[in-house]
C-alpha cells in the first residue's frame, strides 16, 4: 500500500489542551485514510481493462488511432498515492507570415485557425502520443505524397488547416484503410455517405480510396457541417458522429437551458475524444521537441503530377517498362481495385514529380493488352448527380431523425438538389411528418467528370 505523507507545521499548546487537540487530528486523519481507501476500492471496482493501441483493420470495434480510454483509467492494483501536479500551458509559437514556407508544416500552422482547446482530456491524448513514438513517426511519414494536396485544398477554399490532420486520426493516413463499419480510405467514408459525395464504387475503382476524389468530397462534407452549425467544434463532432445525432444532442442541451458547447453535450466517448485527438496532434506540430518527435521533410512543392491517359493502362507494365518502382505508383491510386487503370472510370494517373518524364515517355509507346476486360455497362455502383433536380420525383414524409445527407444518400440524389427542390437551406431543420420533395435521380453512366 502507498503512503500517504502529510508534513504539519507544529504548533506549542498547553499540556492539557493538548489532549483534546490530539483526539481531533486522530478523527481528521481516519476520516482521510477511509476516504483514500474508499477511493482504492471504487478504482478496483470500477477501473477499465487495459487497452492496447491496435490497428485501424483490427476485428476490434473501438481501435482508433491513440486510444479512446483515458490513460489515467487503466487498472491498478495497489491503492494510489495522492500527487498535486500542475502542468504548465504550451509554450506559445510565433509563425512568421511574411516569410515563405519551405515545408508544409509552415504551411499548415499558418492556417490553423480553429479555436484550441486546453483541458486533461488533450494533456492525456498528448500523453499518449508521447508514450507511442513509433507510431507517430509511421504515420507522418506516410503523410508525406498526400500532405500537401490536402493542405493545398484547405488554402485554396478558405479553410482552416486542422482539417489536413484528420486523416491522421482517421487512419493514419492510410489510404487503403478499412474499419469494421466498412468505412475506407483516408477521410474515412462509409459506403453511403461516399455515394452521396459523388464517390464511384463498383468492381474497378473505389473512390473513396482516391485521394483527390476523396479528400474534396470530405472538404465539401466538412463545408456542409460548419455551415449547418457555424462552429467548427461542433461540424468536427458531425464528421465522426453524424450529423443527425448531433443536431439531437444540440437540442437536448437547448432544452436544457445549455449553450450548445463540445464539452456540454452528451455524446459517446470516442466523439467526445475526437476534438481532443485533433488538438493535441496540432500541438506536436506547433511543437514537435516536446514530443521528442522530428517532423519529416515534407517540402512545400506537388509531390505527385496527373498524367491524362484515354486508353487502359497496367500500373505493372508501366512500372516495367519505365524501371520505376510499382509501389511509388500504387499509392498514388489506391483507388483502383485493381492495378489496372481502366478509361472508362478514369483517365487520370497519378505519379511522383521525380517520375514524371519517365512515365511519360513510356506512355508514348505503350500498348495495353488485349486481354484486359473493358468494365462498360458492368458497373455495379455508380454515383452521379441528377442534371434536373425538378425532373420527375416524389415525395416522402420526413421521419424523426432524418437528415439530409441520409434522405440524399438513401434515395441518390445530391444533398444540393434536395434543397433546390425544396427551398430549403442548409440549416433547415427537418420537421417529422412534414413532406419534402425527393428528385428523380438520374440512371447510373460510366461517364463522370474529372477534377
Amino acid at each position: 500500500m502507498n503512503s500517504i505523507l502529510f508534513k504539519m507545521r507544529s504548533f506549542a499548546m498547553p499540556a492539557d489542551a493538548q489532549k483534546p487537540a490530539r483526539a481531533g487530528w486522530n478523527a481528521l486523519v481516519l476520516s482521510v485514510g477511509m476516504a483514500v481507501l474508499g477511493l482504492g476500492w471504487a478504482n478496483a471496482a470500477f477501473s477499465a481493462p487495459p487497452r492496447d493501441e491496435v490497428s485501424l483493420n483490427s476485428s476490434n470495434t473501438d481501435g482508433q488511432m491513440f486510444g479512446l480510454v483515458s490513460p489515467n483509467l487503466s487498472s491498478v492494483n495497489a491503492l494510489p498515492s495522492i500527487q498535486l501536479k500542475l502542468n504548465p500551458p504550451p509554450a506559445p509559437v510565433t509563425v512568421d507570415l511574411s516569410v515563405p514556407a519551405d515545408d508544409v508544416w509552415t504551411e499548415l500552422k499558418r492556417g490553423f485557425t480553429i479555436p484550441d482547446i486546453d483541458n486533461a482530456e488533450v494533456r492525456d491524448r498528448e500523453a499518449v502520443l508521447q508514450r507511442s513514438t513509433r507510431m507517430v513517426n509511421s504515420m507522418l511519414v506516410r503523410s508525406k505524397p498526400y500532405l500537401y494536396f490536402i493542405a493545398r485544398e484547405c488554402e485554396k477554399r478558405g479553410l482552416p488547416t486542422e482539417l489536413a490532420l484528420i486523416p491522421f486520426i482517421e487512419s493514419q493516413f492510410n489510404p487503403n484503410a478499412r474499419s469494421p463499419s466498412a468505412a475506407e480510405g483516408l477521410w474515412q467514408f462509409i459506403p453511403s455517405t461516399g455515394r452521396q459525395f459523388d464517390l464511384k464504387q463498383n468492381r474497378y475503382v473505389d473512390e473513396r480510396r482516391d485521394l483527390i476524389a476523396s479528400t474534396r468530397a470530405a472538404l465539401d462534407y466538412l463545408t456542409y457541417l460548419y455551415d449547418m452549425h457555424g462552429d467548427w467544434h461542433l461540424a468536427l463532432m458531425s464528421y465522426n458522429w453524424g450529423e443527425g445525432a448531433v443536431l439531437k444532442a444540440v437540442k437536448r442541451a437547448r432544452d436544457n437551458g445549455q449553450e450548445p458547447a463540445w464539452n456540454n453535450l452528451d455524446v459517446p466517448i470516442e466523439t467526445r475524444q475526437y476534438l481532443p485527438k485533433l488538438q493535441a496532434l496540432k500541438n506536436l506540430i506547433l511543437n514537435p521537441e516536446r514530443f521528442n518527435v522530428v517532423l519529416p521533410d515534407v517540402p512545400n512543392t506537388p509531390y505527385f503530377t496527373e498524367i491524362k491517359k484515354p486508353g487502359n493502362l497496367d500500373l505493372r507494365e508501366i512500372a516495367r517498362l519505365a524501371q520505376i518502382d510499382l509501389d511509388s505508383i500504387q499509392k498514388l491510386n489506391t483507388g483502383l481495385n485493381q492495378p489496372v487503370l481502366y478509361a472508362a472510370q478514369t483517365d487520370t494517373l497519378l505519379v511522383p514529380v521525380y517520375h514524371e518524364d519517365k512515365v511519360k515517355e513510356t506512355l508514348e509507346t505503350y500498348r495495353a493488352p488485349r486481354q484486359l476486360p473493358s468494365p462498360a455497362g458492368r458497373q455495379t455502383t455508380t454515383a452521379n448527380k441528377p442534371t434536373s433536380p425538378s425532373a420527375g420525383g416524389r415525395n416522402y414524409q420526413i421521419r424523426r431523425g432524418d437528415t439530409l445527407v441520409e434522405l440524399a444518400a438513401q434515395f441518390r440524389v445530391s444533398v444540393d438538389d434536395l434543397l433546390k427542390a425544396n427551398k430549403l437551406s442548409k440549416r433547415s431543420v427537418l420537421k417529422p411528418g412534414a413532406s419534402i420533395r425527393i428528385p428523380a435521380a438520374e440512371a447510373p453512366s460510366s461517364k463522370r467528370r474529372h477534377h
